[in-house]
């Protein structure tokens, strides 16, 4: 499977790019596995790229893991543009670099996929995360990315500006929610809550807390209740993210108000 990056204003990277775009980079996180974090990232971003003119980005960090390959049907190759593309130390990352990295999606969708190698972790040293979000927010009108919780406690965010906005996902437990607050606290040191939101998945499952109780453990507001549908779940893995928004479902109108809320809060 050949992929490259399609010419024309939408997908293609540009050449030249002098403008601040603003406000464009979010974080969707969770503390605990399975809460459906990646799931909510890669629908956000599909919605982000078929109803806004918005040059979207989604990047999962999720190193050696499969998942977005096999969601938005890259799995058929082992071979596809990834992360371990980059060199060890990152000085600059210009749009020749972004081009061994970057794959062209449906819309105006671009995806940077992990790299399978486990141990393939320099990208995520201060010095070259902050060379590679500096070069994603000149060269993309929105990034979304995937970052699992246990990365974050890793950066030094008193150095590294990594996000405008933060997206928490918790599942409607005690353990997920105790959990979450831990990982919101951290990030709190060194961001005002003003840039948080609590988004609260799978909220309809058995032995949930009640959204009062979830939002007192969290002590924050949620900003999105998203119920599990097994469909919706089923279609994702079957056909991608973006072929959810054909349907008028709560799962799909809940997760398309959340994106136009992400959308708006940004001011982009």
């Amino acid at each position: 499977m050949k992929i490259s990056l399609r010419p024309g204003p939408k997908t293609a990277i540009p050449e030249d790019r002098t403008f601040d775009p603003g406000s464009n980079i979010v974080i969707f996180t969770s503390a605990k596995g399975g809460s459906g974090c990646s799931f909510l990232a890669d629908s956000v971003a599909s919605y982000m790229a078929c109803k806004t003119t918005l040059n979207v980005l989604l990047v999962d960090m999720n190193q050696g893991r499969m998942d977005s390959r096999m969601v938005f049907g890259l799995d058929g190759s082992l071979h596809v543009r990834d992360m371990g593309g980059l060199p060890a130390v990152l000085e600059t990352l210009d749009t020749s670099l972004l081009k061994k990295i970057v794959i062209n999606m449906e819309d105006s969708l671009n995806i940077i996929l992990p790299s399978l190698d486990v141990e393939n972790r320099d990208i995520f040293h201060t010095g070259n995360l902050d060379v590679f979000i500096e070069a994603l927010r000149d060269h993309f009108d929105l990034v979304i990315i995937d970052m699992p919780g246990n990365l974050i406690g890793h950066i030094d965010l008193s150095e590294t500006d990594i996000a405008d906005r933060f997206i928490f996902v918790s599942l409607p437990d005690n353990v997920s929610a105790s959990n979450t607050r831990l990982l919101m606290d951290h990030v709190g040191h060194y961001r005002t809550s003003y840039d948080f939101y609590l988004v609260i998945n799978k909220y309809n499952i058995r032995q949930a807390v009640s959204p009062a109780g979830l939002s007192n453990m969290v002590r924050h507001p949620v900003a999105a209740f998203i119920p599990y549908d097994p469909d919706i779940e089923a279609i994702v893995n079957s056909r991608g993210p973006g072929s959810i928004f054909k349907y008028n479902l709560k799962a799909v109108r809940n997760i398309s108000g959340l994106a136009q809320k992400i959308y708006q809060g940004l001011g982009i």
